[in-house]
């Protein structure tokens, strides 16, 4: 496989649990909910996409649904079909917030560490009941009838293989380049040490993605890895293929995920979050219904877990209970912690770190006997290098970022600077 290819695998990983992992972030870095059981409402919003938009009556599968959407509303026109899968996500976003509003009423009385013990538990016997009850969701067999959103318009082609490289290059090179802008950015407050790792981080990944193919594969690998959102497979002229789509609509995704939770922290709705994080019984003294905002903060970074587990579903074709297990969400709180707690950026450098290490591993050649033990050297590795982290800088890579509308001072008579 193609290091562009690669690429494009990882970053839609990256993109969908950059996703999943700000919704963690909202419950964990900004309002202090520690839930170990998030993976259970991407698991929901698979579920519950995937049901609303597969056809009725598929091959092989006994549950609920399906009730085919995208059919319902292809009627409209050409984006139809993608409307109904919209209104799908949509679903299985409602699903997952009304299931954490369930969770959460009961649960969220509780001190932190009961909650955390209570939150797996309940995702525990959730992922028990799909898998036992096959009448709800085909139980362990799964479902292999995952709607793919404008699947039959793709690959997409401008006519001319010349043109195709030319424009698809172009937005290559964009991207690149947006992307240098965004992580110079991310680093540029961060001081000595934030420099400091920007200056190894970028040359080492500039060898591996450049250089290394390129004395494999000469100019040609170097010009398919610059250009990486042509593909010269797709279609007798090449162009964009399927794979490429499902990356940038989990990047859009992903990019509506991060407006959101940046609105929401960087308002004076935020601010009462963050109050309950350091202190509830702060906004509880000004007269805040603090549990109100709790819940509130669960059912939205639930919601995000729902939409991540939709995109989930659309990348692999196909669920299943197993997919769903507790060590996601232990994954995605591995990466809040290394980017930075209460930092979205953070949050998302943080899971690029852990999915490169965790899959571009891969690519290490040793012999077949030795693949066991290098899948555990993988997971040491990340081990490690938490704990370098948290020695070094144990408010993470970036740090908690700044925000538009700080908490407020408190001077000696117990006034503050907003009375």
């Amino acid at each position: 496989m193609a290091v562009a290819d690669f690429l494009i695998t990882l970053l839609t990983f990256v993109a969908i649990y950059g996703l999943f992992g700000i919704g963690l972030n909202l419950k964990f870095g900004f309002t202090g909910l520690i839930d170990f059981g998030h993976v259970a409402y991407f698991m929901i919003g698979a579920y519950v996409t995937v049901v609303l938009t597969m056809p009725a009556g598929p091959a092989g599968y006994a549950g609920i649904g399906g009730f085919a959407l995208p059919e319902l509303f292809g009627a409209l026109g050409p984006l139809g079909g993608f409307l109904g899968w919209a209104l799908g996500v949509l679903g299985g976003m409602a699903a997952a917030a009304l299931v954490s509003l369930a969770v959460g009423v009961p649960t969220l009385r509780l001190r932190e560490d009961y909650l955390a013990i209570t939150a797996l538990g309940i995702a525990t016997i959730l992922t028990t009941v799909v898998n036992d009850e096959e009448w709800l969701f085909n139980g362990p067999f799964g479902i292999n009838t995952v709607h793919a959103p404008l699947r039959d318009v793709f690959p997409v082609g401008l006519g001319e293989f010349t043109l195709n490289m030319a424009v698809f290059g172009a937005l290559s090179l964009a991207a690149f380049a947006l992307f240098g802008y965004w992580l110079a950015g991310a680093f540029r407050r961060r001081g000595r040490r934030g420099r400091l790792v920007l200056a190894v981080l970028v040359p080492l990944v500039a060898v591996w993605y450049f250089v290394l193919p390129t004395l494999d594969g000469g100019t040609v690998a170097l010009t398919r890895n610059a250009l990486w959102l042509f593909d010269p497979t797709a279609g007798p002229e090449g162009g964009m293929d399927y794979d490429r789509f499902v990356l940038l609509l989990s990047v859009a995704a992903l990019a509506g995920g991060y407006w959101l939770v940046e609105r929401t922290i960087n308002s004076p709705y935020g601010r009462v979050l963050r109050a309950v994080r350091e202190d509830e019984d702060v906004p509880r003294a000004l007269g805040k219904e603090t549990f109100r905002y709790k819940i509130q903060a669960l059912m939205l970074g639930s919601a995000l877990a729902g939409a991540a587990g939709a995109l989930w579903a659309v990348n692999i074709g196909f669920i299943a209970p197993d997919q769903f297990a507790a060590t996601i969400t232990f994954y995605a709180f591995t990466a809040v912690i290394v980017g930075g707690t209460a930092n979205n950026k953070g949050v998302i450098l943080g899971t690029a770190f852990f999915w490169g290490v965790r899959n571009g591993t891969r690519f290490i050649d040793v012999p077949s006997q030795y693949s066991i033990q290098l899948a555990a050297a993988r997971l040491m590795l990340i081990g490690v290098v938490l704990m370098v982290i948290l020695y070094y800088r144990p408010e993470g890579l970036l740090g908690e970022q700044e925000y538009d509308v700080p908490l407020p001072s408190w001077d000696a008579s117990g006034g503050t600077d907003d009375d």
